[in-house]
């Protein structure tokens, strides 16, 4: 799967393939963001694939994990107020997810069309 412009996955266990079209728009223009305000690609760390709780939105291509160790606290706040920001127009929720195994990252999920 070609990937949008600074996007990219953690490596290479990481299944974009099958995530909802409107999604990756979104992602995509995330990522351009992303770029802009920290000079640096977004990174996917799960998609489609890994082990998920039941009931995860991942195996539905309806919900990735982004990394969030590449920035610092106050990166990482202006980031949580650009997906908040974003919320009120495109149809995603977020939750901050450093604290839980295997690795800090945000998941955000899509329920939109």
């Amino acid at each position: 799967m070609d990937l949008p412009q600074y996007l990219v996955v953690a490596d290479n266990t990481v299944v974009l393939d099958g995530v909802n079209a409107k999604f990756m728009e979104y992602l995509a223009h995330l990522a351009m963001l992303h770029k802009l305000l920290f000079g640096t690609d977004l990174v996917i760390t799960s998609g489609k694939d890994g082990q998920h709780v039941a009931g995860s939105l991942h195996h539905l291509g309806l919900a990735v994990d982004q990394r969030t160790r590449d920035k610092n606290p106050e990166e990482f706040n202006l980031w949580m107020h650009v997906l908040s920001y974003s919320a009120d127009a495109v149809p995603i929720t977020v939750f901050d997810e450093r604290n839980f195994p295997p690795a800090p990252h945000l998941h955000v999920e899509w329920h939109g069309a």
